[in-house]
């Protein structure tokens, strides 16, 4: 079969528009629903550690944490220093247990904002579990690159009173959808927090960062290495472990 000239550059033409066309930027509302599939789960299961710095001092905590859909969700501290320490949270409830003196005390109010265990990441950020698209508009502020990957730069604005942030400036991996980059702002415009994907890996088919750094702007010399040294999605959890009674065994 014969094509001709016009026929092969009417088809070139063809592919370059189709091509351009899958390159755009999809729109803000697509672009937070694939961030949020991304992240979505039923639940998971997974071993991490916390390399924590303050000044010129490195401390680490390791543990082993469970969740279930969006609103439970049971850690269990494993380094020395912290063995037996336990965090539950149910909905917007959160619950620390300390072993040493068999006490269990609810985390709420001013105190969601301090860092958990002294790292950069607050209560408050363990609590988040509502979807971006929920409590954000959106918008797609332009494309630079990052680390040798293409991103979008994402701008969300805070229109729900559940957000912890009011703007958040988001860089976005432009095929796989996660969040390479963040920038976190408070009401004054001043910049709170920062966070960078170090690591990012594919699990059960999807894109998860396994290692990030968290810095807390407020605070001095400071940064939070979080490192996911396992990660299963989607495995079967007893319901008997998100309770009071697992918490305080």
């Amino acid at each position: 079969m014969r094509l001709s000239i016009k026929a092969i550059c009417a088809s070139l033409a063809l592919s370059a528009l189709g091509a351009a066309a899958s390159a755009q930027a999809p729109d803000a509302a697509e672009l937070l629903a694939r961030i949020d599939g991304n992240q979505a789960f039923e639940s998971i299961a997974y071993v991490a550690r916390m390399e924590i710095r303050v000044g010129g001092q490195l401390r680490v905590k390791s543990m082993r944490a469970w969740a279930m859909g969006a609103d439970k969700a049971f850690v269990e501290f494993t380094n020395p220093e912290d063995a037996g320490t336990r965090m539950l949270k149910l909905g917007k409830d959160l619950w620390m247990y300390f072993p040493a003196e068999q006490d269990t005390v609810r985390i709420s109010g001013h105190l969601l904002k301090e860092g958990m265990m002294g790292s950069d990441f607050s209560y408050e950020d363990a609590l988040e579990s509502d979807e971006l698209s929920s409590i954000y508009s959106a918008a797609v502020t332009g494309e630079e690159e990052l680390g040798g990957r293409r991103v979008y730069v994402v701008e969300l604005k805070a229109r729900a009173q559940s957000a912890k942030y009011e703007r958040r400036v988001l860089k976005v991996d432009a095929e796989r959808y996660v969040v390479l980059a963040e920038d976190m702002y408070a009401r004054s415009g001043r910049l709170l927090k920062t966070m960078e994907a170090v690591k990012v890996e594919r699990v059960s088919g999807r894109w998860y960062a396994t290692e990030l750094v968290l810095r807390d702007r407020l605070r001095k010399d400071s940064s939070t290495t979080m490192v996911m040294e396992s990660l299963e999605l989607d495995p079967a959890l007893d319901q008997g472990m998100f309770t009071r009674a697992a918490l305080e065994r």
